[in-house]
């Protein structure tokens, strides 16, 4: 048989549950701790204005309304995180990604748009404005294109030389610029020899056809069917030709000049 010391065991036991008792204690203190550090962060990040954004700066804005980018930028603070944190107005946590594609989704005119932050409370919008390079009208829609092919509007129809206008007349469902027209147009009217362009019309029943107006009397029809530069070298030969012509009463006064048959001019 053997013996047991039972004061012995009794010591054990009582060390055992002190051991323990410590041990919850310092689990429960640490557990406090963390709660305390946590909320103390959360309510330093969104509960105070340490961190809130205070000063924006948006720059580059020129027909662009800043109060629509404002409302964009408001949208993000009025985000609620967990239904009540509202953590898009901590400078650290604002998500500049998510503001740079919500502007360039819904504002095709805005090119690019680049989002900085600074600690404490400054957030910067840096926007570059597409530039126009015309007017493309279709139908009774008008809109402002620039050399992308990118699209925004409404435009008021121009008949002027500032902004280069494009009438495409030929029936639709919906509003879209021909990419192969929008390249040829765009080589023609950039490279045109003598007159200044006025406006640019593809005509009803155009399969590759569009006249040029400039400001002479006379317009030019083009072809997607032959190559754009030959036909401007041959209108520029023809022009130069005639230039040192001497002038008949009235001098040289065509209703058009017709270069979609490669290598040649032909006029009424």
């Amino acid at each position: 048989m053997k013996a047991y010391n039972v004061k012995k065991l009794s010591y054990r036991d009582e060390l055992a549950r002190k051991n323990r008792l410590f041990f919850i204690l310092k689990l429960a203190g640490f557990f406090t701790a963390l709660v305390a550090l946590v909320g103390g962060g959360v309510y330093f990040l969104f509960f105070t204005d340490k961190l809130e954004i205070k000063d924006i700066t948006i720059n580059g804005l020129e027909t662009f309304d800043r109060d629509l980018v404002m409302v964009e930028i408001n949208k993000q603070f009025d985000h609620e995180k967990f239904g009540y944190l509202h953590t898009q107005r901590n400078i650290i946590f604002f998500d500049g990604n998510a503001l740079e594609a919500n502007l360039l989704s819904r504002n095709p005119v805005l090119k690019t748009v680049r989002v900085g932050k600074k600690l404490s409370h400054q957030l910067t919008v840096d926007i570059l404005e597409r530039k126009p390079a015309g007017i493309w009208c279709a139908g009774s829609e008008c809109r402002y294109f620039d050399a992308e092919m990118q699209t925004w509007g409404p435009a008021a129809r121009s008949s002027g030389f500032l902004l280069l206008t494009v009438e495409d007349n030929r029936p639709r469902e919906d509003f879209a610029i021909d990419a192969d027209f929008f390249r040829a147009i765009h080589e023609a009217s950039a490279n045109l020899p003598g007159p200044t362009v006025k406006s640019v019309v593809i005509p009803e029943n155009s399969f590759d056809e569009f006249r040029i107006y400039t400001d002479k009397d006379f317009y030019l029809i083009f072809s997607l069917g032959a190559s754009i530069k030959n036909q401007l070298e041959v209108l520029k030969i023809f022009l130069e030709e005639k230039m040192k012509d001497p002038p008949p009463a009235g001098g040289f006064n065509p209703q058009y000049i017709d270069l979609r048959i490669e290598g040649r001019v032909y006029f009424k």
